[in-house]
């Protein structure tokens, strides 16, 4: 190739301008999550879906937002995913979860012993007793048939909220979603309260990425998070994660 032609060849990539990579894919994940999704941007949760979308080559933005609305975000379309999301009715038609859950959560009830409810399972819990949730968490089917009987649903924005409250005689019971690392004993501490006791746990639930069933890229954006995390299941990556955050099983 010639000088001159040479010249020409770069003047007519110029004049084309400038060639863009694609946006990154956008997700929101919740922000109070530690360690599954922390405040930070740091967590278990953040590192798999990242991971898994990097095995495909997929670039993504994680939006750090309260959970309440990163669920409202994704049930209305203005965003293609979120996390942590659990099996919901209201999800109908408006969510899809991913094929897999990205953890377990197990819903724990606390009581203050002070005055204890003298309750050890969801099916002996009273009407008019007051069991503090949080708003726009996913709990299981059997909470609402405890609202149904006269249970009364008490809600905050954080779960350390309920666990004050309980302290405080304001509520019976707070539910607290556990899981393998983020302990009972850890959101007490955290929480900064004391004297609070278990009461009974409930069945376990997933924890899972929500995608958009309205949202343009939400059905192709939770293909390629199947396929991604298939692949980081099958290399290592998935389980090397888990030892960096100390999950010792799923």
């Amino acid at each position: 190739m010639n000088s001159g032609y040479r010249a020409l060849a770069f003047a007519a990539l110029l004049a084309a301008g400038p060639v863009h990579a694609a946006p990154p894919l956008e997700l929101m994940v919740e922000n109070a999550a530690a360690p599954w999704s922390g405040s930070d941007g740091t967590g278990y949760a953040n590192d798999v879906v990242t991971a898994a979308y990097a095995a495909i080559g997929v670039d993504i933005k994680l939006i750090l937002v309260p959970y309440a609305r990163c669920k409202a975000y994704v049930m209305t379309g203005l965003v293609a995913g979120c996390f942590n999301m659990s099996p919901a009715p209201e999800q109908a038609g408006k969510v899809k979860l991913a094929d897999v859950p990205l953890f377990r959560v197990w819903p724990r009830y606390y009581e203050n012993p002070k005055h204890p409810v003298h309750a050890r399972s969801e099916a002996q819990v009273r009407p008019g007793t007051r069991v503090g949730i949080v708003n726009g968490y996913e709990y299981p089917d059997s909470l609402h048939v405890m609202e149904a009987r006269g249970v009364i649903l008490d809600r905050a924005n954080t779960e350390a909220g309920n666990l004050k409250k309980l302290e405080a005689g304001r509520i019976d019971l707070a539910i607290i979603m556990v899981d393998q690392i983020k302990t009972g004993e850890r959101m007490l501490h955290d929480a900064q309260v004391g004297h609070l006791a278990v009461a009974f746990e409930a069945h376990p639930m997933g924890s899972y990425i929500g995608f958009s069933q309205t949202h343009p890229n939400g059905e192709h954006a939770r293909e390629l998070f199947n396929r991604g995390y298939r692949i980081i299941s099958a290399n290592g990556k998935k389980k090397e994660i888990m030892r960096r955050w100390n999950i010792g099983r799923e």
